[in-house]
């Protein structure tokens, strides 16, 4: 598959400890982002069983010890994604209904929220997905760049662009083998779909698919899954994350867009490893010169985004797995939601990429 490999760096003792704020809650967190002003939107729970865990939607500053709380009825599910709009006090994530709603195919999952200084309120919501099966969940939430467009992505494949704020319909839902993740390219004129056997690019004028990128094989013979993708802005770049299914290294893929008028076919990719084990969340700075990823490993790894060049590593960030991964809009935060109940928030380092490789506790 790659136009070039790379094996990950030997990662030596990073000398200048960077700072980790952990924020400590009572229920399991899958999905976290942050606002435009650099709060923290954490969404999960124990989902509709007995567990005893309440599914929660909470908010709060990096540097203050205030939550604000919005409890979910028991009967509903916890929510296993969340996307902040770039510019506005909203915020969107997915809630599944009661089981007998989901099961007349009328579940509205797909929730929009109003963040205000000590309160959350509902706004709106839609559906995502008419699946009768109640274990199927509304995986990714997506906002695009400038928050013209809200994209879900369900369990069952459904894919659905909405258009902010009334949540309409763009074009109808499209349907994929299984979606992994979604990304909306800087000038809102594409989606990126990632599944396991194929990277696919989306129209969003009309929903036309422009370019799949098959099942990747890296060395010709070793089976892979993509896992993620994102664009990278302002450089006009095309990330995926790849898994062998050997679950040995985690690589990331990146391809340069053409010129505007003509960005597809992307053909010529650039494929590292990045880390020992497989990758399970990943993202990309504002300024798009960083790449962030979570292991199974339970580490955390910044990647410099132009060499693809591990730059530092973060061993035992959590005690179970890493579920979500944001950059703060101001570049400054990296923050990570884990299954053991806790996010944690790094402060980025101001002069980061001129670091050597390091591997810090």
């Amino acid at each position: 598959m790659g136009k070039k490999e790379s094996q990950p760096g030997a990662f030596a003792a990073f000398a200048s400890p960077m700072k980790s704020l952990i924020k400590k809650v009572d229920f399991p967190v899958y999905g976290l982002d942050f606002t435009d002003n650099d709060r923290i939107v954490a969404v999960g729970g124990g989902g509709t069983g007995r567990s005893g865990v309440k599914n929660k939607l909470i908010a709060f500053s990096v540097n203050d010890d205030t939550l604000v709380t919005w409890p979910i009825p028991d009967q509903k599910d916890c929510p296993m994604s969340v996307a902040c709009h770039p510019t506005l006090p909203l915020f969107a994530t997915g809630i599944n209904d009661e089981a007998d709603v989901i099961k007349r195919g009328e579940n509205q999952s797909c929730h929009l929220f109003e963040l205000g200084s000590s309160t959350i309120q509902p706004l709106n919501k839609a559906s995502a997905s008419t699946t009768r099966n109640i274990q199927d969940y509304q995986k990714v939430t997506r906002f695009s760049r400038s928050g013209q467009f809200l994209v879900t992505g369900f369990t069952d494949g459904r894919v659905t662009v909405l258009k902010m704020p009334d949540l309409t319909l763009a074009f109808p839902p499209l349907r994929f083998n299984g979606v992994q993740d979604l990304d909306v390219d800087p000038e809102e004129e594409y989606l990126a779909v990632a599944t396991p056997k194929a990277l696919i690019i989306v129209s969003l004028e009309d929903g036309a698919i422009t370019q799949v990128i098959d099942s990747p094989k890296l060395n010709k013979r070793t089976e892979c899954e993509f896992r993620s993708c994102r664009y990278g802005a302002p450089q006009h770049k095309l990330y995926a994350v790849v898994n062998p299914h050997s679950r040995s290294n985690g690589f990331i893929c990146v391809w340069d867009l053409r010129n505007r008028k003509r960005r597809y076919p992307v053909t010529q990719v650039k494929t590292a490893s990045v880390c020992r084990k497989s990758i399970t969340s990943f993202c990309v700075s504002p300024a798009g010169d960083l790449l962030a990823y979570a292991s199974t490993d339970l580490s955390i790894g910044l990647v410099d985004a132009k060499s693809l060049r591990p730059i530092m590593q973060v061993k035992n960030a959590h005690g179970f797995a890493i579920t979500s991964l944001a950059f703060s809009p101001s570049g400054k935060y990296l923050a990570s939601a884990g299954a053991d109940t806790r996010c944690r928030i790094m402060v980025l380092p101001d002069k980061l990429k001129s670091l050597s490789s390091g591997t810090h506790d």
